[in-house]
């Protein structure tokens, strides 16, 4: 089963973007505000990272406004993608440069987290993950300068399926996510490339690659595990009742790694459910979404980036 493993990773280098990471760690640490730039915070240089899981060392970064215009900053909260297996919080400030910059340039602050991997732990610790990170983030709001009234997660591929379940799991839902309460209000989701619904027929859609990459986030083959298949799919949790929560759904048709018909399903369950919704239709990303290196070649590059802010900015509140 490593072995298995070992080309799933592989598998996810290939399809996932992954790589280029490591090479610009130390770009993206830079890019995280100093003193220097905001009145009455204390003097550091490094990444503001901020430990809220000890026994299992994860993290998150907080990256201030480059240019503050709010007493509170509204605060885009990111998630990883690279299969469940792999991937690291640092791949958002690099893949999404320009739209990071432009949030940043506009008073928001965004803070990149990291998850446990499948093979540390399977689902829903991922989820567990996100959800602890996003209340405690709240929880020191104060301290961090964050408006609590204006939050919005953002997930690429994997990431973005943490990012839909944390926004529309309801409490009471059976997850082992609800073993203490959460206190946290979303304005809205945005999803690059995410995985909705991963059961049923559509399981069959996706490249076997992936198929083994879910036995490993899940614990077992679908027909072994198929309530844990469900119980991981934001498409499962659409329904009239489900909170209204804006969502935005940006995929590529061409995508080969995680169908298009993933966010075509989910967008018309969630218009059925009356959630705004809007479905941006991505050209020449396939699955490597990367706006600071395609921005100015892929055909929807620019306006995608102009669409994914405006949808951002129109739901913050701000």
């Amino acid at each position: 089963m490593l072995f298995g493993l070992i080309l799933a990773v592989l598998f996810i280098i290939a399809c996932f973007g992954g790589g280029g990471e490591n090479e610009k760690e130390d770009e993206n640490k830079s890019a995280a505000v100093t003193a220097t730039e905001l009145p009455r915070r204390p003097e550091k240089t490094e990444d503001l990272g901020e430990i809220y899981d000890a026994e299992n060392n994860l993290s998150f970064d907080i990256y201030h406004p480059t240019v503050p215009k709010y007493e509170k900053s509204p605060l885009v909260i990111a998630f990883h993608g690279g299969g469940w297996v792999s991937g690291d919080k640092s791949q958002i400030m690099y893949i999404f440069a320009p739209i990071i910059e432009n949030l940043r340039e506009n008073g928001c602050a965004v803070a990149t987290v990291q998850y446990r991997y499948a093979h540390q732990s399977p689902f829903p610790a991922q989820l567990r993950d996100t959800a602890n990170a996003v209340q405690y983030i709240c929880d020191n709001a104060e301290k961090y300068d964050i408006d609590t009234d204006s939050i919005g997660l953002l997930g690429y591929s994997a990431g973005a399926q943490l990012a839909m379940l944390a926004s529309y799991v309801p409490a009471g839902a059976g997850l082992p996510l609800y073993d203490r309460e959460y206190f946290f209000d979303i304005k809205y989701c945005v999803s690059f490339a995410g995985p909705s619904k991963l059961y049923g027929g559509e399981l069959e859609d996706y490249p076997g690659g992936i198929r083994y990459l879910l036995e490993w986030l899940f614990g077992g083959q679908y027909d072994e595990k198929e309530a844990e298949y469900i119980s991981g799919s934001p498409y499962y949790y659409i329904n009239a009742g489900t909170k209204k929560i804006p969502l935005l759904l940006a995929h590529d048709e061409k995508d080969d790694t995680v169908p298009f018909s993933q966010s075509r399903a989910m967008y018309e369950k969630a218009l059925e459910a009356e959630i705004p919704c809007e479905l941006l239709v991505l050209e020449g990303f396939y699955h490597q979404i990367e706006f600071n290196r395609f921005s100015m070649a892929a055909p929807s590059g620019e306006k995608a980036a102009a669409a994914i802010l405006d949808f951002i900015y129109k739901y913050s509140g701000k």
